[in-house]
């Protein structure tokens, strides 16, 4: 009978490994192509899924304020024709918070938060608690990051029922619908103007010097 030596067992089974190691890795196997791709080949790739910008992609600007309202303007497309999606991250890059939104044929939607109130809601004021006094904030109900003022008028001087709703106000997200609605009537305010002829109620309740 054949027998074959030690060494030459070794070297069959180390060809034999390299074999199906080069097959599995090369997609020899199945004739699917290389499993893994190289660098050139994932960018080419990432090119044909995220075209350039022509003449019939529509671009939107969205950005979502800390009032809850999300302002969305048209990006005229001629100045950014030929522009890929890589020349666009740079005009709107990511560590300033923005993020683009192409999921939808010749369709970019570029996004940010921002933590201030919306443009139309700076003007709005509304009352609220702070450090004990009643205070006015900048935007809507619901927004209490911004403090205007703090009036020399002390919460626990105010009446009951005014003090139950200024609770209700600084935790205004959590109220039902019909609360926001009687709070937004009497303690928001569209305009400085509008919030002034309010306070002047409250005279009686001026701590006095």
């Amino acid at each position: 009978m054949f027998k074959r030596n030690p060494s030459q067992l070794l070297y069959l089974t180390v060809a034999i490994v390299f074999f199906l190691t080069f097959s599995i890795v090369n997609g020899v196997v199945g004739n699917k192509g290389p499993i893994f791709k190289s660098l050139n080949f994932n960018r080419n790739e990432m090119a044909s899924l995220k075209p350039t910008i022509n003449t019939n992609t529509v671009i939107k600007k969205e950005i979502s304020y800390a009032c809850g309202d999300t302002v969305s303007t048209a990006i005229p497309t001629s100045d950014l024709v030929g522009l890929d999606f890589a020349g666009l991250s740079k005009k709107f890059p990511q560590e300033e918070g923005w993020s683009i939104d192409d999921s939808k044929k010749d369709t970019l939607i570029i996004k940010r938060n921002d933590q201030r109130v919306c443009p139309l809601h700076q003007q709005f004021r509304h009352l609220g608690v702070s450090e004990g006094y009643l205070a006015v904030f900048e935007g809507p109900l619901g927004y209490n990051q911004k403090i205007l003022q703090r009036e020399e008028i002390a919460f626990s001087t105010l009446p009951p029922e005014m003090q139950a709703d200024l609770n209700l106000v600084m935790n205004y997200y959590q109220q039902p619908s019909d609360i926001k609605a009687r709070l937004k009537t009497a303690y928001e305010f569209p305009s400085e103007a509008q919030l002034n002829t309010v306070l002047e109620n409250f005279d009686e309740f001026r701590e006095q010097p």
